[in-house]
């Protein structure tokens, strides 16, 4: 109560007596309204940004006659003359034009409102929905979508599980919409694959550590944004349809999907509604071979579909409901033939053999995958206390069911399965005061409720993961503060307050290396456990020049170590003799970015330190999964360019990501190993060109490439055999082609070809060698592969 207390004596403090006001929309020229755009008055250093609706207000402005601001990166800047009487309002609507050749984003989501991107004294990437839009017509997978547009993001897997998809060494937060995605108490690593490309406007991700929200979230977060019912219309809609394939070999290898989305205005409700199915066929890599189905994409139906409705109470309110669901499931025709590896001497070299699919099943094996489901309930109330605040709160509910591949690593054998189960509320206040004519004050509070109730079992019955509830409350602050439109500085801090009841259970005989050395069944006593945390972050950027803004930060961010993989390996007969810890991750940053007119370049440089790993570690001594008590030192660098010429014709771009990381024993500082694969990835290098030869043609070359990790030496086992310890394994590098072309048959018809891994290179995806010494998931990549789509807008 005292929190509000006080940020209710600051509207006091900097109250201004109420002169006239600017009140109006801001849309683009399809009649949709426009988030984020910045209305300012330079003569009386005033101004202010449109909500949600694209609705502004601007008060306390003195009579006489002044230019108005409108600019938004993405849109051309409007400058409108506007009379002021006293004590008037004066009601406008604006109309802006896009700028094709923008080369900036706004962003909303990074700190729970507003903000140009260059002010943000952070590294953040946004995935426009052109962006989206363009390398949907090569693949669904968004993991492989991100792989490509996000820096400092660990390369896909080639399978469905995001495991080691790491985001700067660190494990990360997946959102739609806010709402978490993720199962931290039990961490799946299946989040990133959990919405359609087609249902997404644009994909936020921050890097680092994040003190803006909480737990499972220390290399930073993904918040998938989906698409919003704006439209001026009673109803349009897109509908896509497309057709793939595996080009080394086509035996039961096409797959085909389906989209459609409908969306419209009608009287003060707007709707937006979409579906999708797609099915995948056999994959094969470069030399005609079935893929490890293991994790596996081929032989899967993915069911989507999103709904939102809005209605506008008024011009300053609304309310919201909606909902997703994502179904993914493999059913394969394939059982895995597991790969091998050899070390032949003390210098660590090696062969390593694939593993295969072969036509087979398991009996009883069920199909694998995940089932997602969202709803929410959002309230927004726009302009209160005097025109300074919005507010917005939202209660919403979400499910995941993950399903994984049969395992003989179990007694008897078995699939298990996580389940997870949230429910949050989450009030949100935005306050922007103007003290001064130089100063404008931007404070973001709150509060974040949630419950979460997160098991894993095996399908048959037996309990693998006890039932853990948590429930969890923050209270949040971050404020903005802008000098003179040349310096920003932001800080804010969360406190976190986690409390969690787990169930009697009884562990299961498992065998981590699937070596038939089956750990003994333990009664462990249930119990209570709690967590609090205090998270600071802090930064400032100058941004006088785009020619160069450069800044730097400083963020914590807070998680517990995957509490399930530990309670399911516990050798303690109660969970409070575990003595589990949370892991606290701070991390300093420094970088810069560098705008012109076809030009845009930014460099980033980090370095983070844990006192405790930020995962689990496999422990040979007891043939387990525990905690990872190690501090960990990560370190790394990102760079990219882009840059557009001829009218937009042609686009270039390249970024380069490196991430290296450091562990020790405690109290022995001096003593450094490196981490492994399932934490540290190999270095990344993207580049791109897109060109527009006719109004009705574009055609684009992207490649990735990544290169070789070689940090670890080979030991000698009990058999006096050499051999690499779990996930300390040589990782050796790929480069990967892919080619796509559109072309606009009509106006609002088009048609798209891809051709993915378009010199059928040979590979091992990254985890499929570091993985090696679990021998379950070293698999090949696909090889050369095609997409045919057609898009019709109406």
């Amino acid at each position: 109560m005292k929190f509000y207390i006080v940020v209710a004596a600051l509207f006091l403090i900097f109250g201004v007596s109420a002169q006239s006001s600017l009140k109006g929309k801001i849309k683009d020229e399809q009649g949709q309204p426009i988030y984020g755009v910045n209305i300012h008055i330079s003569e009386l250093q005033k101004g202010t940004t449109s909500n949600e609706n694209g609705g502004f207000i601007l008060k306390n402005i003195k009579e006489g006659t002044f230019k108005v601001t409108f600019s938004m990166v993405g849109f051309k800047t409007e400058v409108r003359k506007i009379a002021f009487t006293q004590n008037n309002t004066v009601e406008i609507l604006q109309t802006l034009k896009e700028d094709s050749e923008s080369l900036s984003e706004v962003v909303v989501s990074a700190s729970r409102r507003s903000e140009y991107l260059s002010e943000i004294p952070a590294s953040i990437t946004v995935v426009n929905q052109k962006q989206l839009a363009d390398l949907s017509n090569s693949t669904t997978n968004i993991n492989e979508i991100l792989e490509f547009t996000v820096p400092g993001l660990a390369v896909s897997t080639g399978t469905f599980s995001n495991w080691g998809q790491t985001l700067r060494g660190r494990s990360l937060l997946v959102m739609i919409d806010g709402v978490p995605q993720s199962t931290p108490l039990r961490n799946g690593q299946l989040g990133i694959k959990s919405v359609s490309p087609n249902d997404i406007s644009r994909v936020e991700v921050i890097k680092g550590a994040t003190s803006i929200f909480g737990n499972g979230g220390n290399g930073g977060f993904i918040n998938y944004i989906t698409k919003k019912p704006n439209s001026g219309k009673k109803i349009e809609g897109t509908t896509n349809i497309w057709g793939t394939s595996n080009l080394t070999k086509t035996k039961d290898a096409l797959g085909f999907g389906a989209y459609q989305s409908l969306r419209g205005k009608i009287d003060k409700f707007n709707y937006y509604v979409s579906g999708s199915y797609e099915e995948t066929g056999n994959k094969y890599d470069a030399d005609g071979k079935v893929i490890l189905p293991t994790y596996g994409l081929d032989n899967t139906r993915i069911y989507t579909a999103l709904a939102k409705l809005e209605y506008e109470i008024s011009d300053r309110q609304k309310i919201s409901i909606g909902g997703n669901l994502y179904n993914s499931l493999q059913d394969t025709p394939f059982i895995p033939v597991l790969g091998s590896f050899e070390v032949y001497n003390e210098n660590g070299d090696y062969t390593l053999t694939p593993g295969y699919g072969m036509e087979g099943s398991v009996e009883g094996q069920e199909p694998t995958g995940s089932k997602l489901y969202n709803g929410n309930l959002k309230y927004d109330l726009n302009s209160i206390f005097d025109g300074t605040t919005d507010f917005t709160a939202d209660v919403y509910y979400q499910k995941t069911k993950n399903i994984f591949f049969y395992s003989d690593k179990f007694e008897n054998g078995g699939q298990s399965v996580i389940n997870a189960e949230k429910y949050g509320l989450r009030p949100n206040f935005n306050t922007t005061l103007t003290p001064n004519e130089s100063t404008e004050i931007s404070l973001t509070y709150g509060l974040d409720l949630l419950k979460d109730k997160t098991n894993q079992g095996l399908l048959d019955g037996r309990l693998w993961v006890p039932n853990i509830d948590m429930f969890s409350w923050a209270q949040y602050i971050q404020s903005t503060v802008k000098f003179n439109d040349e310096w920003v500085l932001k800080a804010g801090l969360r406190y976190d307050d986690m409390n969690l009841t787990i169930d009697d259970y009884n562990t299961l005989p498992y065998s981590p290396l699937g070596d038939g050395n089956f750990n003994p069944s333990v009664a462990v006593e249930g119990g209570k456990l709690g967590f609090d945390n205090l998270a600071f972050n802090a930064g400032v950027r100058y941004i006088k020049h785009q020619e160069f803004i450069p800044y730097v930060s400083y963020s914590q961010g807070f998680s517990i170590a995957d509490l399930g993989s530990v309670l399911r390996s516990a050798k303690a007969d109660s969970v409070e003799d575990i003595q589990l810890e949370p892991a606290v991750t701070k991390n300093y940053e420094f970088g810069f970015l560098s705008k012109f007119k076809n030009f845009r370049l930014e460099a980033v440089g980090y370095y983070s330190v844990s006192n405790l790993g930020t995962g689990v570690a496999f422990d040979e001594n007891i043939n387990s999964f525990v905690p990872s008590k190690k501090p960990q030192n990560i370190y790394g660098g990102e760079i990219a360019i882009d840059y557009t010429a001829f009218d937009s014709k042609l686009k270039v771009g390249t970024s380069y990501s490196y991430v290296e990381g450091l562990t020790h024993d405690v109290g022995d500082e001096n003593n450094l190993t490196y981490l492994g694969g399932d934490v540290i990835a190999a270095p990344k290098l993207t580049a791109y060109v897109t060109w527009i030869p006719t109004n009705k043609i574009s055609t684009s070359l992207r490649m990735t490439n990544l290169g070789d990790r070689n940090r670890f030496n080979p030991y000698l086992d009990a058999n006096d055999n050499y051999t690499f310890r779990h996930t300390q394994f040589p990782v050796e590098g790929y480069t990967l082609l892919n080619w796509s072309m559109n072309y606009k048959l009509q106006e609002n018809i088009s048609v798209s070809l891809a051709v993915n891994n378009l010199l059928n290179e040979y590979y091992l995806p990254a985890r499929s060698q570091w993985a090696a010494p679990l021998r379950t998931f070293t698999g090949t990549g696909e090889g050369t592969n095609a997409k045919l789509s057609v898009l019709y807008n109406f």
